[in-house]
């Protein structure tokens, strides 16, 4: 919806919108619309609260934004999906048929259920292809490869290893693969597990190369860190955050923890050293919570399974270990992530983490406008992330779709989102 973007001064960038963009209802998204917009979404979404006092000129088609501290992410920002523009001057419930600006519009919402979308006539970057799209919630895999097999469904982007299996050797589905910054990332509950060694006995019981290899069938990448391996944010691998069973038993037993009695399981005072793993089902994480929990007897640490509908458990600090599985990277700068997860209040700081010494690199992360010292900042605050085993990363889940053949243009996306373009057709 930006033409072009300048960067005035560390708080000031001036955009220039399209010509001649319409909302899907017809009427013209002009300047006005877009700084509505940018100021409800301040006030609605914790994530972009960084625009709550921001001042804003228009003239004409261009807009100034003045944040009141250095943003030197905004530009990324606002490539957030949360930053979709829509007519809040609509007359339709936005909860249930948002008006927006891309090339297919709501027909009809259930929630929880399904989303029927239409052409939307007014798109301005080319003709969309197919009369109705019917996007389907499934939670269950196998409810949705028995639907895709069953032709009631022609794509579905949530597959794991065992629906590859089902279809891999089929001729009438395309499986399609790329990795995705997509982490299966482990919350360590830090006033339960207070002892720092205790967490890093636990985190290097993990042998995430034989998870991804043997248990997911490659559809997982092994990670050490929050960000993919190809980008110039991650750290190397280190020895501190690798899988080492021995060392593992070796730092229990170091803090005490001592299989007395010989039922397999470490104690100390008397006491088993018993956890609960938290989790939620959602791409493979059963599966690895499953995996975690074997790898932790290994060790002698007792763990327990814990199914939740959602992510509350996190928020409200019901878990020993508990399972997240987060997008770290979906505008392409890390900082969104690293202060989400890591600043004072941060939407998913889950851990309660707190330590001035990352307060101040992230401070100068979000007002940083050179690379080269971004790239320094974001690799310091990973080391102290990690070494702190707050959170221990698994694996990145590489995105696995299958389409029927004859479903032309759903390429999977790097970021998980844009599967629905203005190209997608279906040929008989």
């Amino acid at each position: 919806l930006i033409s072009n973007a300048e960067n005035i001064d560390t708080q000031t960038w001036k955009l220039t919108l399209r010509e001649n963009i319409k909302f899907s209802d017809g009427t013209t998204m002009d300047a006005k619309s877009v700084v509505d917009n940018l100021h409800h979404i301040a006030q609605e979404n914790a994530r972009a609260a960084f625009l709550k006092d921001a001042e804003y000129e228009i003239d004409g088609n261009t807009i100034t934004i003045k944040t009141v501290k250095p943003r030197a992410t905004l530009l990324s920002d606002l490539s957030d999906p949360m930053f979709a523009i829509l007519n809040l001057n609509s007359k339709e419930d936005r909860a249930m048929m948002p008006i927006g600006t891309g090339p297919y519009k709501v027909k009809t919402f259930i929630a929880d259920q399904e989303i029927v979308l239409e052409p939307n006539t007014n798109y301005w970057n080319g003709t969309p292809k197919l009369d109705e799209i019917t996007v389907t919630k499934m939670l269950e895999k196998e409810t949705a490869i028995l639907a895709l097999k069953n032709h009631e469904l022609d794509a579905y982007t949530e597959m794991n290893s065992e629906g590859v299996k089902q279809l891999k050797d089929s001729d009438e589905f395309d499986i399609h693969m790329i990795p995705s910054s997509r982490v299966y990332s482990l919350y360590m509950n830090t006033e339960t597990l207070s002892d720092v060694s205790l967490r890093k006995a636990i985190a290097k019981a993990i042998d995430k190369e034989s998870i991804a290899k043997y248990l997911l069938d490659g559809t997982m990448t092994a990670t050490d860190g929050p960000f993919t391996s190809d980008s110039e944010y991650a750290l190397p691998s280190s020895d501190e955050t690798s899988y080492n069973q021995v060392e593992a038993k070796q730092i229990l037993e170091s803090l005490g923890y001592i299989d007395t009695d010989g039922d397999g399981y470490v104690e100390k005072d008397g006491q088993n050293l018993s956890l609960t793993i938290a989790y939620y089902k959602r791409l493979s994480q059963e599966a690895i919570a499953t995996e975690l929990q074997s790898a932790l007897k290994k060790i002698g640490i007792h763990a327990e399974l814990q199914l939740h509908e959602g992510t509350k458990y996190l928020e409200n600090k019901e878990y020993d270990l508990g399972f997240y599985s987060m997008v770290t990277m979906p505008t392409g700068d890390p900082a969104y992530y690293l202060n989400a997860l890591l600043s004072e209040g941060g939407s998913v700081n889950y851990s309660g983490y707190d330590n001035h010494a990352m307060q101040v690199l992230l401070k100068q992360l979000n007002d940083s406008y050179d690379t080269k010292e971004r790239i320094k900042l974001v690799k310091q605050i990973e080391e102290i992330l990690l070494s702190s085993y707050s959170v221990t990363y698994i694996g990145f889940n590489n995105l696995i779709f299958a389409t029927r053949k004859g479903l032309k243009n759903f390429t999977p996306h790097v970021t998980d989102y844009y599967q629905i373009t203005v190209d997608l057709e279906l040929q008989s």
